[in-house]
């Protein structure tokens, strides 16, 4: 005989509400460091036998920054001084970044302009400062201003970047739901489901699989049981996002044997 279960959970009365086929349960939601995107979620009862989980919806204020740590590091060679240039946290379209930026440097070492024609960042070096070579590594800020390991030039020589910049990044979430395991062998980031994100900061991004498309993961594992869920989640490259105490809610759908 199978069995469904829906849970919903709001992390905004830290209460989740559980429906299974006759029976109503109330679950409890745990947020670990408050960041709602952290949550163990303890079900009203056990569920034992799994044969499949699915997101069937999701609520989500979009509170996290485009430009953070990891990706909010700037690093300059200055005539063989290297310098580290951090950009406070926040939602940043391409001028305020470049802004922000222009202000930590300082125009004693040169300045940032953006090319709006070409969607392309260059650096000027200021006069009489020797050469400047930009380090990148993957997924710094250097790298999504566009800029390649090793770029130089001088006064009167800019340096213009390789590539376009992308500081919107963001086009979907990682939820990861540790014990119901990951659906994807995609390396360095677990994930459970994903959500797209198409709206900006400060929008509220809803999922729902009648509108969007089917995540639906089945299990052939007898042993399978929870009691509990344990959330976190992702970003695009397996850094644990920070909504900025922005609740938000999901329901997921389990069916069991029993």
């Amino acid at each position: 005989m199978s069995r469904t279960y829906q849970i919903h959970v709001d992390t905004t009365s830290q209460t989740a509400f559980s429906t299974g086929t006759t029976t109503n349960y109330v679950e409890t939601v745990y947020k670990v460091n408050n960041n709602p995107f952290q949550c163990n979620i303890v079900l009203g009862q056990p569920i034992r036998r799994i044969t499949s989980f699915s997101l069937k919806s999701a609520e989500i204020p979009v509170g996290f920054y485009n430009i953070r740590a990891p990706y909010n590091v700037f690093t300059l060679n200055v005539a063989s001084t290297v310098s580290t240039y951090t950009v406070p946290p926040g939602s940043y379209n391409s001028t305020a970044l470049i802004g922000a930026l222009n202000g930590l440097i300082g125009s004693i070492i040169g300045q940032f302009q953006i090319n709006n024609g070409t969607n392309t960042i260059t650096f000027v070096p200021a006069v009489s400062i020797g050469t400047v070579i930009i380090p990148v590594i993957q997924r710094s800020l250097a790298y999504f201003l566009g800029f390649t390991n090793g770029q130089s030039g001088t006064y009167g020589q800019n340096i213009i970047a390789t590539n376009s910049y992308m500081i919107n990044f963001d086009t979907y979430i990682n939820v990861y739901i540790e014990n119901l395991r990951a659906s994807s062998m995609q390396p360095m980031v677990p994930v459970t489901f994903k959500i797209p994100i198409t709206l900006g900061y400060g929008s509220l991004e809803y999922y729902s699989e009648n509108t969007r498309f089917v995540q639906k993961i089945l299990t052939y594992d007898p042993n399978l049981r929870i009691d509990r869920l344990n959330i976190i989640v992702y970003d695009r490259y397996g850094n644990i996002l920070n909504n900025n105490g922005l609740d938000w809610s999901f329901t997921l759908e389990i069916e069991a044997d029993t």
